[in-house]
């Protein structure tokens, strides 16, 4: 089944669509937030009840095409190839160019779709993505020393602990330690 999203494809893996981050998609953004706010809590920033009404997702969607646009940052958002439902979201964010070449990565997936391997397929292919696109050497992504999900994922993909920062984030209202992870393209 074609997405009516086509023009916004980023790519697609066996199993999803990957498509940039676009005005047309807030509502299901919205859904897609809404029904993971609880359980994606303890890993984001304290989020207010604006960070889930559809003018402020539309607006930080736009902020995310601008973003796009001026090469500092890549929205994704994942469908599976039968569905118009988000069910995950990817993000490369603070994209540096010159001699360092790098970004952060950061990602989060439904709850009905955890561990069908679906991220690691997803990241699998983006991280190709941004490396042909946009000729990224470096991706670091950093969670919190708790989050056995995501440190398994990541070192499933190929990123190596760097480090180790004290009150790196706040998150969920309190400032937290993170592990420090990249993944660094071999030439």
């Amino acid at each position: 089944m074609m997405n009516h999203y086509g023009t916004n494809l980023a790519f697609t893996t066996s199993r999803t669509q990957v498509f940039f981050s676009h005005a047309e998609m807030a509502q299901a953004l919205q859904t897609y937030l809404r029904a993971n706010q609880t359980r994606l809590a303890p890993f984001e920033p304290l989020r207010t009840d604006d960070y889930f009404s559809l003018a402020e997702i539309q607006q930080r969607i736009n902020q995310q095409i601008d973003e796009r646009v001026q090469q500092r940052g890549v929205a994704l958002v994942v469908m599976l190839k039968d569905s118009q439902q988000i069910i995950a979201t990817i993000n490369f964010t603070n994209l540096i160019f010159g001699v360092f070449q790098a970004c952060h990565l950061g990602f989060s997936i439904d709850k009905d779709h955890e561990d069908q391997g679906l991220m690691a397929e997803v990241l699998e292919t983006a991280l190709e993505f941004i490396r042909q696109d946009y000729g990224l050497h470096r991706i670091m992504a950093n969670h919190l020393p708790d989050n056995v999900r995501s440190e398994r994922l990541l070192k499933k993909l190929g990123f190596v602990r760097e480090g180790f920062a004290k009150s790196y984030l706040k998150i969920n209202g309190e400032w937290r330690d993170h592990v420090l992870t990249a993944y660094v393209f071999a030439d």
